[in-house]
This record gives C-alpha cells, sequence and structure tokens, in this order.
C-alpha cells in the first residue's frame, strides 16, 4: 500500500497498492475483505507502480476519479495522471476504456506522484526530481522551473487549454514568467512523499525526503522554493548552482537522520477519537516508524511532540470523512490508528534490570539460563577496546531454520536464521580496567536485540558499580569516564570516556535495512572455536540443536587473506549504514556479499567531501594519502567514522587499511622521505612544517607515531603532537586528538551538549570576550567591529536581531544554514597545491579567494584544476565541546550582547 483515500459522500476507503490494484471497503467492523477497484496492471502493461487517487469535488454526479500511474524504466514521458469513469454499481469499480490521460513527466527514480483536489477545485500534483538517490539530483532539475520535476504542480481538470486536457490556472505563479512551465505551483523537492490539504484551513503540507542528514516537512505556499538541490532543507548541497526565481523558504520542521531517515507527510487532524491532537498535523518516518505532531500559526511552530515509536514501515497517513486518522504500514499491508495510552508510555512489567530479563540463572556471573546458549562471531565490531561476550535463545524445541537468499525479507539478516517472536540475542561489553589482564576486566554494559515477531527492538542495560545488576537506559545517551591503566602515561593511567547510546542512536545501526542485527550469521560463525578442535561455532550450535545447517551452496567463506580482514571490518563495522536503504549516503556498497567493484570503493570521488586531501578519493588504489575513507576513520572530531558508537580510534584497524589501500596499486609505492626526516634529525619547527602542511601528509605522519615498524622516539613523538596542535587546523589536528591523555584535559562539554542547559546558565559578558578573544579563538576567523581576523562574518553585524537561542544554534549546527557567500571552496591548482577559502571574484581571467589566514589569493583561470563548494561551513561543528559550559555560558552571553546593540 503506498496512498489511502476516502469516497466523497461515502464511507468508503480505498487503498492504492503499489503494483497497480485498488482495493476498496466500507468502513465498518463487519467487513471481512476488500472489493477491488482496479487492477491498473491488466490494462497497462507497462505499469510500473501506481500512486495516487483522487476523486473528483464533484464525483456524486460526474463519477470522475484521477489515478497516478508511472510506467517502467526512464521514459520521459512515463509518470501520469489519468481520469477515469466510475461505475455506479456497489461496489463501484473502475471502467477502465474510459481512461483519458490528463499530463505526463519524466518516469525516474523519485516520482512523487501524491494527487489531492484543494479546496479551490483544483488538482495538485507532486513530482520529484526522477533520479535514483545518489548523486543528488543529476539532472540538476531543482531549481529549474522549465519541466514539471521537483515540483507540486496546479491544474484545471475541468476545463482545457489548446492541445491539453486541462487548463492552466491564470494565477499560477509562473504563468508570465519566461521559459517557465506555468503549471508549477511550488518547486525544490527531492521526492515530496504524500502531501495533504488541511480540510479546514486549506494549507497544503508535504514531506519531502532528503538526501544526506535532514528530513523536511513543508507548509507549500504558492510560487515557494524549498531549496532542492541547492539545499536539503537546512543543509547546503549543491550550493553554486543556478538559484530559481523565487527565495528559498524554510522547512516547518526538519529532522535529522538520527531520528528519522525518510518522511512520511501526513494530515491535519479534525477528528473527535483523540481530542488532545486536534488541529495537529501528524506525520511520520518510514525507516524509524516514529510518528509526531506539530501545530503551526502561519509563521511558527508552537508545538512539536513524538507521539509514539512504532514498528511500521509508515508509508502514508489516511483520513475517513469524519476526519478520524489512519496509519498504514509498507511492511505488512495493514491498517492502523493512533489511541490514547492510558499507561503513558509506561510498561510497568517491562524488565528495568537485567536480573528481570530471564537470560542469565546468575547476572552477577553471567550464567545463562537453561536454553540460552553462549557464541562467538568472527570478526567483532570496533567497540573502544571493549570485549565481547555474546548469547543467542529462541523460544520452541525445533531448529530455527536458515533462510536461504530468495527467501530472504527485510525483516532478516542475509545469510542468518529466522528467528521465532521473543528471539533474543545478547552482548555484555567488559572494559580492561588492567590491558592485558583478564581479571581487571568490568562490565560496561549489556546490550539486547529482542525480536518481537517483526523485528529486532534494541535495549541498553548499564552495569552497576558492584557489577551484581544492570540497569536500562532511558531514552537520552549518557557518558562515564573510566581509569585505565596505561604505564606510557603520567601516573600510570589514563581516562576513557564510555559512550551509552540512546534508543533512537541504537536503531540508527539496527535498521530494518540490515535485517536488524550483523553477527548472527553464516560467515560470523562459521569460525573454530578453538586452535584445538576443529569444530566451528556453526558446528557447535547445530549440534545443540539451536540451529539447522544451511543448504547446499550457503557462502560462508570470508578469506583470511589482507582483503578478507578488511571487507570483514566493513561488513560488521560499516555495511549496516552503507548499503542500499540504510542511510548511508556514499555512494558505497560495504555489505559482504558485495563484490569490490560493486563496493563502489576503488578511485571514486566522494560525495560528502575530500576534508582537503588532494586529487580525494574515496579508496585511492595505492594512495592512502588521497583516501577520504582511510582519513575519516582516522581522525576524530567531525567527520570521523563510524559516524555513531565508537570515540576511540581503532588504530590497529586504522593501519590495516593503510596497507590495503597501498597493496591495491601495482606500482611501486613512492618512499616516505618526509617522515624518514623524523628518524635522522631532532625535529624543530622547520621539519615539522612539511609534515604537517595539511591533511594529507598529517595523515602518514599520524599513522607512523604509534606504528611499531616506525623507530620514532618518544622525544619526537612528543614535539610531532605539540606542532600538531598548535597549527589550529581542524583537518590537522583532529588527526592527532587520540594521542592526549583524556585525564589531562579540562572537563569539556564534550558531545553530549544540551542546548536548554547552556541557555539556562548565566554568563558573563566580558569573560565571554575572553573566551571569543583568546580561549575559543574565534577571532582567528571572525571580526568584531573590525577586531579580529575577516574570514567569516563580522559578527556585530551578522548577530543582530537574533536571540540568544538562535546564536546558540548556529554555533552548535553552523552547516545547517550558510549564507552564500560564506560557503567554502576547494580550489585545486595544476601543480597539486589545495586552497579552501570563500570565493571573492570570479572571472573568465581567474579568481580571488580568501583562504584560512584572512588573505585575499589571486590565482589565473590556467592555474586552476577544479573549484568544488564544500557542504560544511569553515566554521566546524564541535566548536563549543572544548569549551567548559561556563565558558560557554560566556562567550554566549558576549556574542549576545553585541546583537543587542
Amino acid at each position: 500500500p503506498v496512498e489511502m483515500i476516502s469516497m466523497p459522500g461515502s464511507d468508503r476507503l480505498f487503498i492504492v497498492e503499489e503494483g497497480g490494484k485498488i482495493y476498496s471497503f466500507r468502513n465498518r467492523p463487519e467487513v471481512a475483505q476488500p472489493d477491488l477497484f482496479i487492477d491498473l496492471r491488466k490494462d497497462i502493461p507497462k505499469l510500473g507502480q501506481s500512486y495516487g487517487l483522487a476523486f473528483h469535488p464533484g464525483f456524486a454526479t460526474n463519477r470522475l476519479v484521477y489515478i497516478c500511474y508511472v510506467l517502467k524504466g526512464q521514459d520521459p514521458n512515463g509518470s501520469h495522471v489519468s481520469r477515469f469513469k466510475v461505475t455506479t454499481s456497489e461496489p463501484p469499480t473502475v471502467d477502465a476504456a474510459s481512461e483519458q490521460i490528463i499530463i505526463t513527466w519524466r518516469a525516474g527514480g523519485h516520482n512523487g506522484g501524491s494527487i489531492h483536489f484543494g479546496l479551490d477545485g483544483m488538482l495538485y500534483i507532486s513530482t520529484g526530481d526522477s533520479a535514483d538517490p545518489v548523486p543528488p539530483d543529476p539532472l540538476n532539475t531543482g531549481q529549474d522551473i522549465s519541466d514539471l520535476l521537483s515540483s507540486i504542480l496546479r491544474i484545471d481538470v475541468d476545463h482545457a487549454d489548446a492541445g491539453k486536457a486541462y487548463r492552466v490556472p491564470t494565477d499560477n505563479p509562473f504563468v508570465k514568467t519566461p521559459g517557465a512551465r506555468p503549471e508549477v505551483w511550488a518547486y525544490g523537492f527531492r521526492n515530496p512523499w504524500r502531501m495533504s490539504f488541511d480540510s479546514v484551513t486549506g494549507d497544503l503540507w508535504t514531506g519531502d525526503v532528503g538526501w544526506d542528514l535532514w528530513e523536511m516537512i513543508y507548509r507549500v505556499e504558492r510560487g515557494g522554493n524549498y531549496g532542492w538541490s541547492v539545499m536539503e532543507g537546512p543543509h547546503p548541497v549543491k550550493s553554486n548552482n543556478p538559484r530559481g526565481p523565487t527565495p528559498i523558504l524554510p522547512p516547518v520542521v526538519a529532522h535529522s537522520h538520527s531520528e528519522a531517515r525518510s518522511i512520511t507527510g501526513g494530515r491535519v487532524y479534525h477528528g473527535s477519537r483523540l481530542p488532545a491532537l486536534q488541529n495537529a498535523y501528524i506525520y511520520g518516518d518510514y525507516m524509524t516508524g516514529r510518528i509526531w505532531g506539530l501545530r503551526y500559526n502561519g509563521k511558527e511552530t508552537t508545538w512539536r511532540q513524538e507521539l509514539v515509536v512504532s514498528p511500521l514501515r509508515v508509508v502514508c497517513f489516511g483520513a475517513d470523512q469524519a476526519g478520524e486518522l489512519y496509519i498504514i504500514d509498507y511492511g505488512a499491508g495493514t491498517i492502523h490508528r493512533l489511541a490514547t495510552n492510558p499507561a503513558a508510555g509506561a510498561n510497568a512489567n517491562f524488565p528495568k534490570r537485567l536480573s528481570e530479563t530471564g537470560i542469565f540463572s546468575s547476572t552477577s556471573s553471567q550464567t545463562p539460563a537453561a536454553g540460552v546458549m553462549p557464541y562467538s562471531i568472527r570478526s567483532e565490531l570496533w567497540s573502544d577496546g571493549a570485549i565481547a561476550e555474546r548469547w543467542v535463545a529462541a523460544p520452541g524445541v525445533d531448529p530455527l531454520p536458515f533462510i536461504p537468499e530468495e527467501n530472504w525479507d527485510r525483516w532478516e539478516a542475509k545469510g542468518g536464521w529466522r528467528f521465532p517472536t521473543n528471539g533474543v540475542l545478547a552482548k555484555t561489553l567488559s572494559l580492561e580496567l588492567k590491558p592485558g589482564d583478564p581479571a581487571s576486566r568490568r562490565r560496561i554494559e549489556t546490550q539486547i536485540l529482542h525480536f518481537d515477531g517483526r523485528q529486532w527492538q534494541p535495549y541498553v542495560f548499564r552495569w552497576n558499580d558492584e557489577q551484581t545488576d544492570a540497569v536500562l537506559s532511558g531514552a537520552e545517551p549518557a557518558d562515564r569516564a573510566f581509569q585505565i591503566a596505561d604505564p606510557a602515561e603520567p601516573g600510570g593511567k589514563r581516562q576513557q570516556t564510555w559512550h551509552y547510546a540512546s534508543s533512537t542512536e541504537c536503531v540508527i545501526c539496527h535498521n530494518t535495512s540490515s535485517g536488524g542485527q550483523f553477527g548472527f550469521m553464516q560467515w560470523q560463525l562459521d569460525h573454530p572455536i578453538a586452535s584445538s578442535t576443529s569444530e566451528s561455532r556453526l558446528d557447535q550450535l547445530i549440534r545443540n540443536g539451536l540451529l539447522s545447517r544451511p543448504g547446499a551452496g550457503a557462502k560462508s567463506v570470508v578469506n583470511a587473506d589482507l582483503n578478507g580482514k578488511v571487507r570483514a571490518y566493513f561488513g560488521v563495522n560499516c555495511s549496516h549504514c552503507h548499503r542500499p536503504g540504510g542511510g548511508g549516503t556514499a555512494t558505497i556498497d560495504l555489505r559482504m556479499e558485495t563484490s569490490m567493484k560493486q563496493t563502489g570503493l576503488a578511485d571514486q570521488r566522494p560525495t560528502q567531501g575530500d576534508f582537503g586531501l588532494p586529487d580525494a578519493r574515496i579508496v585511492a588504489a595505492g594512495h592512502p594519502e588521497r583516501s577520504v575513507l582511510l582519513y575519516r576513520i582516522a581522525k576524530l572530531g567531525s567527520g570521523h567514522m563510524p559516524q555513531f558508537g565508537s570515540g576511540v580510534i581503532d588504530i590497529a584497524s586504522v593501519r590495516m587499511i593503510r596497507d590495503w589501500i597501498t597493496s591495491l596499486s601495482t606500482s611501486t609505492p613512492q618512499p616516505r622521505v618526509e617522515l624518514a626526516a623524523l628518524k635522522t634529525v631532532k625535529p624543530d619547527d622547520a621539519v615539522l612544517a612539511p609534515l604537517l602542511k595539511g591533511p594529507s601528509t598529517a595523515l602518514l605522519t599520524a599513522l607512523s607515531l604509534d606504528d611499531p615498524s616506525e623507530t620514532i622516539t618518544p622525544a619526537t613523538r612528543i614535539e610531532v603532537i605539540r606542532f600538531a596542535r598548535s597549527q589550529g587546523s581542524s583537518g590537522v589536528g583532529d588527526l592527532f586528538e587520540r594521542f592526549i591523555p583524556e585525564e589531562q584535559r579540562v572537563a569539556r562539554l564534550g558531545t553530549s551538549i544540551k542546548p536548554a542547559e547552556l541557555l539556562a546558565l548565566k554568563g558573563q559578558a566580558e569573560m565571554g570576550r575572553k573566551v571569543f578573544f583568546e580561549t575559543a579563538q574565534c577571532a582567528t576567523c571572525h571580526q568584531i567591529n573590525g577586531e579580529g581576523k575577516a574570514v567569516g562574518p563580522d559578527l556585530a553585524l551578522k548577530t543582530a536581531q537574533k536571540t540568544r537561542a538562535q546564536i546558540l544554534e548556529n554555533i552548535l549546527e553552523p552547516s545547517k544554514v550558510i549564507e552564500p557567500e560564506y560557503i567554502a571552496q576547494l580550489i585545486e591548482t595544476k601543480d597539486g597545491e589545495t586552497l579552501t577559502g570563500f570565493l571573492r571574484e570570479q572571472t573568465a581571467a581567474g579568481l580571488v579567494i580568501r583562504d584560512i589566514s584572512g588573505q585575499d589569493v589571486r590565482l589565473k583561470a590556467t592555474d586552476v584544476r577544479r573549484v568544488t563548494p564544500q557542504k560544511l561551513s569553515l566554521m566546524p561543528e564541535g566548536l563549543l565541546q572544548n569549551l567548559t559550559a561556563q565558558e560557554a555560558a560566556d562567550l554566549l552571553e558576549f556574542i549576545t550582547e553585541l546583537a543587542k546593540r
């Protein structure tokens, strides 16, 4: 199912199926089955998908219905809205022979396909950018109103212009715009998925499925420009592309990809069952099952709340003639309603402690209960050095059936076994407070995946200090510091902060596209239990009656060579996002079953920024220093991968991947002359400067510092780290952050910044001035009334009329909205140099770029190889992480005072 519509003047509800069938049924409890309205595939052999249905406002007398469907392939006229006649029989059916095609547009990946009549009697039609998810907007149609794509169209189907089956309303916004398609009512949408009209106010609402970081809800206005693909909601994408003729409008709400992955537009509620939701716009997310409500007064959102976390693939919302709301699940093809929760979301019987789950007969000793079996896997997820113990349990006595690939569905792990309802996978993570000494192990958390019959639900239990039990975590993330023995550090200890994930963070990885779990699969289980036996963990679980044996032809081989180890690393650490539908927007597929060629790694340009690496590739064969993948897993801070779940660099794997990238080239690698300099002379700043002049050379230098194959002295190591950290470049400094002991740092805000708590703190403007000019060194890029460097904007001008909360949001999310003149550009010259800054002037003769030192650099056009706009602001995220809460409050007060002047 993809759409639900009610018939005017009737209690009949209609469901549009993607495959071409449309059903209806009376909205009555005694109805046992639906009635077929039409099967489009019978009469349209080339049908690809059907998307929308709309009854004419005068349906009671004219019996006209409009259907949106799409033909197979990339047909330039493959998206259709057609008019049909409906019989007067009971149940009603469509006369397929009555079809009249009203309007067509290009068919592709993003087709939109939502159709509704407005209160004005006009037919509104949503269209997408007619493309696959990546690369973004390859047709560059988002801001182009000379075609019908990426738009909401408005047409009059009761009259016809010459040569058309409809008339363009004379009050459409672009009727008199030269070169424009006059049907366009609004534009700048990527894939507007499910739009609707408020039946009382006539307001038009739509969800727009995001690309990289954001999911958007829009209240659509006449002539509105909603940004794609210059912007993805609040975030720049193709920021240098030409813009449409009207200003870009912000979304009413934008959800980051930490809480939503594929937004589904909803409806404004005007029913009577749920009085608390009266006049609220209710919408949801296809990937996470979350459903929200909001109220909007025409200028701002006055209320917004998450209403429920459901197991549904929320594909659309429907409403009956009484205004009651329905939620449609694409996965099971079921219809649902919201209901008031008398327990206010609390399940009194839900286990709040690990000891209450029944997994262990003795929680303190981790002794599994009867029927709970221990297991291990071949390739562990990197968990900041923690050691994992695993258990599995499944009700019933029969072995779990293996899932052949042809029977695999989206709820299950490919190459795994089918679990029954209430199947459980559990993992306890422990840190060795004295590395290498098992007796020093301290349990940190136990993660549980519970299969509810449809999908795996994740939970985290935090162990107490006594190591006797663990308590269920709440919805909010939390951090805790542990002291780890380390003879190399002053005092013999170092601090390591452990991050307990929130429930929202858990589902980022444990999503339905990945099958919800990654460890209990054939390739992971088919490994020797110990060197003393030939029996594999898989054999043991089969012998114990838990699993059935995979059939002939099932794949379980993982090569033990370097390539096999790297692919296993990607499979367990990266593929939950980097797979079709997983939410990762880079054009790579890192599942184990994907061939190396199909991964999209080798020699492909990165789509999410190159971080200043020259001639960057995702993986540059033979060139670690040009490989964005290696850079991102070797650094901390913005752009670090994996994006969630790890704050400690897995240096052994980083070196493994460096060696793997080097091995991909058949040519002889160039000698690392610069690094040799560290071993032959006492490094002073003159020696270190070329080694740390940019992210590329700094990457190789950082990896050399703790590489056993290098012979770099401790004194040299200290000097390198000092110099790197003094450069003030995040592209260099982030690579060396891991060398600084946590316990030597001031207690800083870190990653879990809570804006409400900062806003509640009273700051001192004079102290904030010191933070601005000295501690945080904001003045290295910003001026205040002429004081400081003019790299970024003068904050005395840019913060005018902004509230304290808005200023804080700008600091916390600097890339959310970037002024066009402050979009960073990466300049690559033909002699291999790179320069990053703001484009001040560009002509046929050359360009002027303001670099990060505030200097204007003039380059001849003949010397420039490439100019690439950057999606991220030069003002990096995380600027407050290294400040104390009070310092941040002081800084905020200082900037707020500027805004008042």
